[in-house]
């Protein structure tokens, strides 16, 4: 086996121009496909850290709908799930929630971000803390008794400096005193994948810290549900014993629990649900990467097969002096496995800087997001059994023909190809697959980049200019709903009057955040299925003059007043998709609907706003409320400044004076110009989406040129005396050129043509795909992509063709 990889080494060292190649073309195929996987690992597949993660599944309400759909419980329903359920080793409850952090009570409070967890939170995850230890149970029984905290490690490094004595040593939350008494393993995020919580706080602290108490309401449903499976037992049977306690629970509290259904599903599953438009990027850019690999191997094929003309005369001898069919395949799939680790070896440096450049994108968001791409363990497994695999499907059969040789006509003559045409197909066959791929990746850049620029100029239904924000909440520093109402109030009155302030207006959440809420919504009229207890619609909290604020067109009736406020009478402003959704071909105003489910309080409309975007710069007409915050306790909110100038930054200032003469110990997040968020959200984060998947192209594009090189290349040397022949019976240069160059034509346009095919079904799926392109598709892009791509592949076969009209008859004859 040495003398043979030794042997393997010494040819390729001998063909260095074959060997640079095939290991280019294999690099960039797996390092392209192993920076997708990490890219979909982080986005949506990476397990959560915890021992056995595919026993851990979600408890979710059935029916959640699409996007930000509330997979919520409430607590009290949690606690009869625990209780009495017989498929599940633990559950476990957790609700992500600022809090107010400061060492001791002469230092400002800041913001930062935990986590409430139930008490078997640790136990039933089966992590133990690195440091200390987790929650008692008894810590988790007594309503705001226990004041205790679990660090999150990388709260502990940052603010503690790692130090050990940190356990036992106390902080102030939300101006509570707390006892530290563990830290989280490393590496450790909780139940959210993506968010790295400061810390974790008994559940019975959350009236105590927070100053409301839905521990014992059924009707709120703010709880994030997760459990481990036993042993053995499949999450069929656990929606079986779910579904039984949920009918009892439906039976025994008709008024809150009517038609709620609850069901558990994969991790993945509650992924998809959660954030689609995750899910369908992680999918697309994984389908183009995997289109690249295909295109190198096939490359890496074609170049096989191309050398096992050089080669069938050496095959010849070694099979006449005695050597076995199958230790010359062996010798060969060797040669191939080398080819192959070395470029999945070199894949992996392409992969590293593939995701360093992924995990250079700034997100645009206070909360503690965390989505960085690594090359771990499961992506280096990936990557070579990706190597391993192209050695044994595009390897084995270029070197099962190789050995196949006639002895007598190998060894007679110096062109021991003896099968003539035949053996071409094969070549010509995975060469115009190559163009077709190629044009498959470049038309999908091209329909992304239209795409999202035609998004960009439609507009998103507010300004993105001459705005200043600064968000707040008010729960951290322990106000009641009363100090929250007088801030706020206060709050408006002053910036509105401030220097340089054209308008305000405050918000529950900025549009196109990473985080975005929902509510439940009844239209009156409306009947719900079995097993739905409410309608999920997105939603923002919004004060009176956010939409001359934000330049949100009202289409018709009215914005919010000063006067709607609590104990008016509850109103709505909706979108015209809303409206259209459910009262098709009527007006909406008047109409009305309950809030979160059918017995939840009565809402009239008041107002239909102009549809804009919510979530996502691609995403498609989406239902959306708006309701006043002053009818509702909202403690979290967003200041959005309008300046009278035509650049909003100089309002930062003018806007930290007003909070400081408010309330000094107030804490500020996210400040920031409208205009430098939606830059980052929208315009930058698309272009990279569409430099990603152009890139893509190109390589693909690469790679089929220098197939189509290779095999012109070859087919001019294996006809080289045919035309020796033909020119010395007359034939002049420029006809030997076109012939060769019509055999790089011919093969492109096939290649063109089954491309444009397969774009058309791509384009039409992409185009029609939910988050990622909406809208009508411009066909005008297929041809002009085509065009450009067919003049590519003149160009690769135009070397080779003009080598072959230098070619010297006489020479050409006398080497035959």
């Amino acid at each position: 086996m040495f003398r043979s990889l030794r042997h393997a080494l010494r040819m390729l060292r001998k063909n260095p121009g074959f060997t640079l190649v095939a290991v280019g073309s294999l690099a960039i195929g797996i390092g392209a496909t192993s920076a997708s996987f990490s890219i979909a690992d982080v986005l949506m597949l990476s397990p959560l850290p915890v021992p056995e993660p595919s026993r851990v599944v979600s408890v979710t309400p059935a029916n959640q709908g699409a996007f930000g759909a509330n997979a919520a419980i409430s607590y009290p329903d949690y606690r009869d799930f625990r209780d009495k359920n017989r498929t599940f080793e633990g559950l476990i409850a957790s609700s992500f929630a600022p809090f107010g952090f400061s060492p001791d009570a002469k230092v400002l409070p800041k913001v930062i971000y935990g986590t409430y967890v139930s008490g078997n939170f640790f136990h039933a995850l089966r992590v133990q803390p690195s440091l200390g230890r987790g929650f008692l149970d008894t810590e988790d029984q007594a309503t705001g008794r226990d004041p205790v905290v679990v660090l999150g490690h990388d709260f502990w490094v940052s603010q503690f400096d790692a130090s050990p004595s940190a356990i036992g040593s106390t902080m102030r939350l939300n101006g509570v005193e707390c006892r530290i008494v563990g830290v989280g393993p490393e590496g450790f995020t909780g139940v959210d994948y993506m968010i790295r919580p400061a810390l974790f706080v008994p559940m019975a602290m959350l009236p105590r810290l927070s100053g409301n108490n839905p521990l014992e309401k059924r009707n709120l449903r703010w709880f994030t549900v997760k459990g481990r499976l036993n042993p053995g037992v499949t999450v069929a049977q656990a929606n079986a014993d779910l579904g039984a306690i949920a009918a009892r629970l439906e039976q025994l509290y008709p008024q809150t629990n009517r038609s709620q259904k609850i069901q558990a599903e994969t991790e993945l599953q509650f992924r998809v649900k959660q954030v689609p438009p995750q899910a369908a990027l992680a999918i697309m850019q994984s389908v183009l990467a995997l289109c690249v690999l295909l295109v190198a191997c096939a490359n890496v094929a074609g170049l096989l097969l191309s050398r096992a003309r050089s080669r069938s005369r050496e095959m010849a001898v070694r099979l006449a002096i005695g050597a076995g069919r199958g230790a010359l395949v062996r010798q060969l799939v060797l040669e191939n496995l080398v080819l192959a680790i070395a470029g999945g070896l070199a894949g992996i440096l392409l992969a590293y800087s593939i995701t360093d450049f992924f995990n250079a994108i700034p997100i645009p968001t206070d909360v503690p997001v965390s989505l960085k791409a690594a090359i771990d363990q499961r992506v280096l497994l990936f990557t070579m059994a990706a190597a391993l695999l192209s050695t044994f499907l595009f390897g084995l059969a270029p070197a099962i023909q190789t050995t196949r040789v006639d002895l007598v006509p190998s060894l007679k003559a110096m062109d021991a190809d003896s099968s003539g045409r035949k053996r071409l197909w094969g070549r010509n066959l995975i060469v115009a697959g190559q163009v077709a791929l190629s044009l498959v990746l470049l038309v999908i850049s091209a329909v992304m980049w239209q795409g999202f620029r035609d998004q960009l100029a439609q507009g998103t239904g507010f300004r993105t200019d001459h705005l200043y924000l600064t968000s707040f909440d008010t729960e951290p520093i322990h106000y009641s709903e009363e100090q929250t109402r007088k801030f706020y109030k206060d709050l408006l009155d002053k910036t509105r009057s401030a220097p340089g302030v054209q308008s305000a207006a405050l918000a529950s959440d900025v549009p196109l955040g990473v985080n975005q809420s929902n509510l439940g919504v009844v239209p009156e009229g409306y009947s719900l299925s079995a097993g739905q207890q409410a309608f999920n619609t997105l939603n923002y909290y919004v004060s009176d003059n956010y939409f001359a604020t934000l330049g949100v067109r009202i289409v018709r009736g009215r914005g919010f007043l000063q006067t709607d406020q609590a104990g008016a009478p509850a109103v709505a402003v909706v979108n015209a998709q809303f409206a259209q959704h459910y009262w098709p071909k009527r007006d909406a105003i008047g109409k009305r609907f309950h809030l979160r489910d059918a017995s939840g309080p009565m809402v009239e409309i008041v107002g239909i706003a102009e549809t804009g975007k919510y979530v996502w710069v691609t995403e498609p007409p989406l239902d959306f409320i708006y309701l006043p915050y002053m009818q509702h306790n909202v403690s979290s909110l967003t200041l959005f400044a309008e300046s009278s100038g035509p650049d909003a930054a100089p309002l930062a200032p003018v806007l930290r004076e007003v909070v400081r003469k408010i309330d000094p110990s107030m804490p500020v997040v996210g400040a920031r110009t409208m205009h430098d968020f939606f830059t980052q959200r929208a315009v930058k984060t698309t272009n990279i989406l569409v430099e990603v998947s152009g890139s893509l192209g190109l390589m693909g594009l690469l790679l089929a040129m220098v197939g189509l090189y290779a095999l012109v290349a070859y087919s001019v040397s294996r006809r080289s005396r045919e035309i020796g022949i033909r020119m010395a019976l007359g034939a002049d240069r420029q006809g030997v050129l076109r012939m060769v160059l019509r055999q790089g034509l011919v093969l492109g346009s096939i290649g063109a043509g089954v491309g444009l095919i397969l774009s058309f079904l791509a384009s039409r799926a992409l185009a029609s795909a939910l988050w990622i392109l909406a809208g009508r598709m411009n066909y005008a892009l297929l041809p002009s992509v085509a065009l450009p791509l067919l003049l590519v592949t003149l160009l690769a076969a135009y070397v080779p063709a003009r080598r072959a009209s230098l070619i010297d008859p006489v020479r050409a004859l006398r080497d035959e």
